[in-house]
């Protein structure tokens, strides 16, 4: 086993399996990618060492050594099975943003919608029983969700700049996702969207389960919509929103008053007022940067910067949705098994 690549937040060193970092911290994550010449030994799997050589906040020089072992197998259906989207959006991300600073956006994004659609054409050579229909899409158990994470990667402002992105902001955003972990990659590339309660005399806090997708239809004019990522978060208003709610949340009736942009809520003693704001204080302590609340309003133009977070739809820079481009995976898959 040899290290083919290194991807993430560091330096690099004189010798490929060396990487020399700043600081470190549990939000940080490296990315790397491993090649062997020969085939592994089933029977022992593989095992990988690395040590980590730091000095503490009180400058107490320590060293830790961490070990991992590995199956191997020669079934690709095996591969599958132990995979997952997250890890694999993970590595991707730092693999890529690393090489956009040489590489040609264009030949990045092109290179991993070659290499998802190489991988579901193997899968489906590998799963693929008489059940199962020409045309039918067929994807891995825990990979389902990896076109919609991958089409996400491939439209993101560092792929796939907007016109109003100025270089400076996407140096800014690649640094930043380069170094995330698993869990904030993943709420990066796929943001949370929780819908808040509109009842004037009861109003519950949002849980994960009550989620909505990630597109413009799963936002009600006559709703208060929380949106988090790791970079963001809005509170997007409806232009229906009940007045009795607008004046729980921001001491006004009138939608017209509101005005987009950074905002602070005041604190108002009702139920509404009190579990949004605990909910607006707990996403921000969870995040690995100072988020400040950022107000749209429905209509506003301000409102591009939630359409950038609506990952299923077309993107404002021309991404495509994700339904077209599962679509284009599907086809180009059956192409490659054909």
């Amino acid at each position: 086993m040899r290290i083919s690549g290194c991807y993430g937040s560091f330096i690099a060193g004189p010798d490929s399996c060396c990487v020399a970092m700043a600081a470190l911290d549990w939000h940080t994550a490296l990315a790397f990618e491993f090649a062997h010449n020969k085939s592994l030994d089933e029977t022992r799997g593989v095992a990988i060492q690395f040590v980590l050589s730091y000095s503490s906040s009180s400058g107490e020089n320590r060293t830790r050594i961490h070990t991992v072992i590995l199956s191997a197998s020669s079934q690709p259906l095996d591969t599958f099975r132990s995979s997952q989207a997250e890890t694999l959006l993970t590595f991707y991300c730092k693999k890529l943003y690393s090489l956009a600073l040489e590489s040609p956006l264009q030949s990045l994004r092109e290179e991993l919608q070659t290499e998802v659609t190489e991988m579901l054409a193997c899968f489906r050579k590998q799963s693929c029983t008489t059940s199962v229909s020409p045309g039918q899409l067929v994807l891995p158990q825990f990979l389902k969700a990896v076109p919609v994470y991958i089409n996400s990667l491939r439209k993101s402002e560092v792929l796939l700049p907007g016109l109003r992105s100025s270089v400076h902001q996407r140096l800014q955003q690649r640094s930043l996702i380069v170094s995330m972990d698993t869990l904030s990659t993943a709420s990066q590339f796929y943001p949370l969207i929780l819908p808040l309660s509109v009842s004037a005399d009861n109003v519950n806090m949002p849980s994960l389960g009550e989620a909505v997708r990630c597109t413009v239809s799963s936002l009600d004019p006559g709703g208060l919509y929380l949106v988090y990522c790791p970079l963001a978060l809005l509170l997007w208003v409806g232009s229906c929103v009940p007045p009795h709610t607008l004046l729980q949340l921001f001491n006004t009736n009138s939608f017209s008053y509101l005005t987009s942009g950074e905002i602070k809520l005041p604190v108002l003693e009702n139920s509404l007022s009190i579990s949004t704001r605990a909910l607006i204080c707990s996403l921000q302590s969870s995040a690995a940067v100072t988020l400040q609340l950022k107000l749209v309003r429905e209509g506003d133009s301000c409102e591009e910067s939630l359409q950038l977070l609506l990952v299923e739809d077309k993107s404002p820079n021309g991404g495509a949705s994700y339904a077209d481009f599962l679509f284009h995976l599907h086809v180009n898959a059956l192409h490659l098994v054909v």
